[in-house]
């Protein structure tokens, strides 16, 4: 997924920018749904961090929580982002408890809780 600098743009222009790169990543995602996970994010004015990529997944995977196949899509992408970058820390945890949720065993976690 493309996460391009927009720490100069208004709001809505950013908004409307992260929802396209998520809709482009994953078209499967209303634009509706893409636009709700955007407004949660917030700017990029530096370099994208591993952080930056995980908060994006997690909003998606959160205003998709409704829909497991969209979170276990949206799941495997934040699992390999773990993996490949050796993060231990609340995203590793919040991992776990996404994986519970996935085997139906909890409520979706919020990022907040850890």
């Amino acid at each position: 997924m493309n996460y391009e600098y927009n720490g100069n743009l208004e709001e809505n222009e950013r908004i409307n920018q992260v929802s396209q790169e998520i809709t482009s990543k994953y078209p499967f995602i209303s634009l509706d749904k893409a636009i709700k996970a955007s407004a949660l994010e917030g700017k990029i004015d530096k370099e994208v961090t591993i952080i930056d990529k995980l908060n994006r997944l997690y909003n998606i995977m959160l205003v998709s929580s409704n829909n497991k196949d969209i979170v276990m899509l949206v799941f495997k992408d934040y699992l390999d982002l773990l993996k490949n970058n050796n993060i231990d820390n609340k995203y590793y945890y919040l991992s776990q408890s996404i994986n519970e949720y996935l085997s139906n065993y909890s409520d979706f976690p919020i990022i907040s809780d850890f």
